[in-house]
């Protein structure tokens, strides 16, 4: 038998093979209008800090237009903040660009209660490798099924970190018997819609002010926007209280096809007005009795740091902490809140848990975002070798050159200008996006739109930032919910300011 002849021209068409198959660019995918949370900008930065790898950051929401190679990065990260189960928000620009990306694809959701199976969709469709995700992994078969996301690697993480940028910031820690302020709290009423754990992060405050006040005890505990403190701030208001009230973060009220919010809607078009929890319970407890997905929020971390004890509804926290180790459990029924509120004046009994929780959650590096790092690092190196071939990436790469070279560029408007995207060092914020936006809606939008960046905006960002808060999610709320136009759904997603952003975990 004679040999296969070989010619040259084929041996000229193999791929070469590469020396090297470790992934060395990572690009995030994120949204500019969420990097205003202290919580989201350190999870964004994560990479950045510690990993090995080159890290760009690419904002891909409000219409953005890629004006660059995908291809050029081995990993695209897509972060929580850029949520895919709400329509129009991701721009359609990049979700083309990541359906044509050959490297590995991972995606990090938090609030994954709303609009589950879209989010499905979604992640089947733009080909999503790796899902992190902080629900426990004893509820994938329900909330992230095999059937759903088939060939998809499932991480657990948690919704936020130790802030490790804080330990090198050396906040004074006042010892317990000079906090003036015995129990302290912020929260805030986010509703029925977020079902038990959302109305607990009210309820626990709104008893303890009536239990405190009868008993006499200093306290400082507040519910409303205007009350919210940020930035260093709030980093005194907790090594100034003797103890802090806290809840699990999370939502068991798992809204697969929207069903839920249109029920929501409903009452509101009915009465006039939200429902309270116990209006709504009946709709939310078949939905919420399967699950038990409550997590540790980055309040708890930030207590730890500042060495104050911390009582909290009785939970799981994400198997983080324990009840009566490293928090005082309170009963959700409040019956053991006198029995607490007795030993506020037990300071040995009270450092114990700030020590303990000191321990477990600063001292043994287990939490922190160089922790983190490293969970995502190990899923790269692993899933990156299991799942991308690196002749098929040098091969495609090679003639998508080569196809390319003889085009012309085409001509762009103004507005394809502004939306333009290419990628930064770091990601970016309001000093930015705000300014684009405005000068967008000079492009774009109708009068009476453009009258408020040109003529309110300097009015607004004259408001306390704990106005501005309420009001955007009132306005927001008003437009996702009730789905009533404020303006035509092309001049809302132009403007910026009012799209869906969730809720921060945590709080």
């Amino acid at each position: 038998m004679s040999k296969p002849t070989i010619h040259a021209g084929a041996i000229l068409s193999l791929p070469a093979k590469a020396t090297d198959h470790r992934p060395k660019r990572i690009l995030v995918a994120y949204s500019m209008t969420a990097t205003f949370v202290s919580t989201t900008m350190e999870y964004l930065l994560t990479l950045k800090n510690f990993s090995p790898y080159e890290v760009h950051y690419i904002h891909v929401t409000h219409d953005a237009r890629m004006d660059f190679d995908i291809n050029d990065y081995d990993v695209v990260f897509h972060n929580y903040c850029a949520r895919l189960c709400f329509d129009g928000f991701v721009s359609e620009d990049y979700q083309t660009a990541l359906l044509g990306f050959r490297g590995l694809k991972i995606i990090a959701i938090q609030d994954d209660y709303d609009r589950t199976a879209r989010l499905h969709r979604a992640i089947r469709r733009l080909g999503f490798h790796v899902l992190l995700t902080a629900i426990q992994s004893e509820f994938w078969p329900l909330v992230y099924p095999k059937s759903e996301l088939p060939g998809v690697t499932i991480v657990q993480g948690l919704t936020g970190y130790l802030p490790e940028r804080f330990l090198d910031y050396k906040f004074p820690i006042i010892p317990l018997a000079d906090r003036r302020v015995w129990v302290a709290y912020r929260g805030r009423n986010i509703g029925a819609r977020y079902g038990r754990l959302g109305f607990e992060k009210y309820e626990i405050g709104r008893r303890m002010i009536e239990i405190c006040t009868a008993r006499g005890i200093p306290h400082d505990i507040a519910m409303d926007d205007n009350s919210r403190i940020y930035g260093d701030a709030w980093y005194e208001f907790l090594g100034s209280s003797r103890v802090m009230l806290g809840s699990e973060s999370g939502s068991n009220a798992f809204d697969f096809d929207g069903h839920l919010d249109e029920k929501f809607s409903t009452f509101v078009s009915v009465h006039g007005r939200r429902p309270t929890y116990q209006e709504f319970k009946p709709i939310l407890d078949p939905l919420e009795a399967p699950f038990n997905v409550g997590q540790i929020s980055p309040r708890v971390f930030e207590c730890a740091i500042m060495m104050t004890p911390m009582i909290l509804f009785r939970g799981s926290y994400s198997n983080a902490i324990e009840a009566d180790v490293h928090y005082i459990p309170l009963e959700k029924d409040f019956s053991n809140a006198e029995a607490i509120l007795a030993r506020l004046n037990d300071l040995e009994y009270l450092q114990g848990f700030a020590d303990r929780a000191y321990q477990r959650l600063v001292a043994s590096g287990k939490y922190g975002h160089r922790s983190f790092n490293q969970l995502i690092v190990d899923t790269i190196e692993k899933e990156y070798a299991r799942r991308i071939d690196p002749d098929w990436i040098a091969y495609r790469s090679r003639t998508t050159r080569s196809t390319d070279s003889g085009n012309k560029s085409p001509k762009v408007s103004a507005l394809q200008l502004e939306l333009a995207e290419r990628p930064t060092d770091v990601p970016l914020g309001a000093d930015e996006f705000v300014p684009r936006q405005e000068r967008i809606a000079r492009l774009l939008c109708k009068p009476q739109t453009l009258t408020f960046y040109v003529i309110l905006r300097p009015i607004w960002v004259l408001l306390p930032m704990s106005l501005r808060t309420s009001i955007l999610r009132v306005l927001r709320w008003w437009m996702n919910t009730l789905r009533l136009p404020l303006a035509t759904r092309a001049d809302r997603k132009r403007s910026g300011y009012f799209a869906p952003q969730g809720r921060r975990n945590g709080e």
